[in-house]
C-alpha cells in the first residue's frame, strides 16, 4: 500500500512536557518552604540573570503563576495555611516567590545595596566610554583589565569557553563578529581587529 503524502505535524524539539507529576512536586516544594519560612514575598526581575540570585540567603521559586497559586490557594476554601491566599491575587506577569526568615526593612535593604556585574542585554544604556585599538581581539578578565579600571570578574557565558580559555575568542566566531559591525579578520588563527573601534559611549558623555 502507497504511503501517505498528507502533511504531518512533526515536532522539531527534543524537550518532552514536564507533565502533571512535576507540577505536582512543585506544589508540594512551595507549600514546604511556606512551613519552613516566616515571610513569604513576591518579586519580579528585569534583565537580570537568575543565577545571582542563588546567593540569597532565602528559598526561590520561578515556578508558573498557575501552579504557584494553586499551592498557596485562591481562597479561604482551599489555601494551604491562613491568608497564603492573599498573595496569589499578585501573581501576575513575570513574577516568582521569595521565602525567607528575614523581615520586610532586612529583605529590602539586602537587595538595595546587592548588585553584580554582569554582560549587557539588549536596550542596556552604556555607563563607559570604550574604544578598542586594533590587533587581537581579547574578551572576558583579559578584556575588563585591559579596556576597564575595574576589579570586576565577569562569568564565562558558556562551559565550550573554558576550552579556549576566558580571554580570547575562538576563530570560528570570526564571521559573526564582522556580521556584528566589528572590522575583523583571522591573522594565524586569532582575530584581529583591522583598526580602531568604538565599541560603545557613556550615556554621561
Amino acid at each position: 500500500m502507497p504511503r501517505s503524502k498528507r502533511q504531518k505535524i512533526v515536532s522539531l524539539t527534543k524537550a518532552e512536557s514536564k507533565g502533571r507529576e512535576h507540577k505536582e512536586k512543585l506544589v508540594v516544594d512551595i507549600q514546604q518552604s511556606v512551613d519552613l519560612y516566616q515571610y513569604i514575598y513576591v518579586y519580579s526581575v528585569n534583565n537580570m540573570r537568575n543565577s545571582y540570585l542563588k546567593q540569597v540567603r532565602s528559598k526561590l521559586n520561578s515556578s508558573r503563576n498557575k501552579v504557584m497559586a494553586k499551592a498557596l490557594g485562591s481562597g479561604d476554601a482551599d489555601e494551604y495555611k491562613e491568608n497564603t491566599s492573599k498573595i496569589s491575587k499578585f501573581l501576575t506577569g513575570e513574577v516568582g516567590l521569595l521565602f525567607s526568615n528575614d523581615p520586610l526593612e532586612q529583605t529590602v535593604d539586602f537587595f538595595n545595596n546587592y548588585s553584580e556585574s554582569d554582560y549587557a542585554k539588549t536596550g542596556f544604556v552604556s555607563t563607559v566610554s570604550i574604544s578598542i585599538p586594533a590587533g587581537e581581539l581579547i574578551r572576558g578578565d583579559a578584556f575588563i583589565s585591559s579596556y576597564l579600571s575595574s576589579d570586576y570578574v565577569m562569568p564565562i557565558d558558556d562551559e565550550k569557553d573554558t576550552l579556549y580559555g576566558s580571554d580570547v575568542f575562538p576563530p570560528n566566531m570570526e564571521p559573526q563578529l564582522r556580521s556584528l559591525g566589528l572590522p575583523t579578520q583571522l591573522v594565524k588563527g586569532k582575530i584581529h581587529l583591522t583598526n580602531d573601534y568604538n565599541l560603545s559611549s557613556s550615556s554621561a558623555a
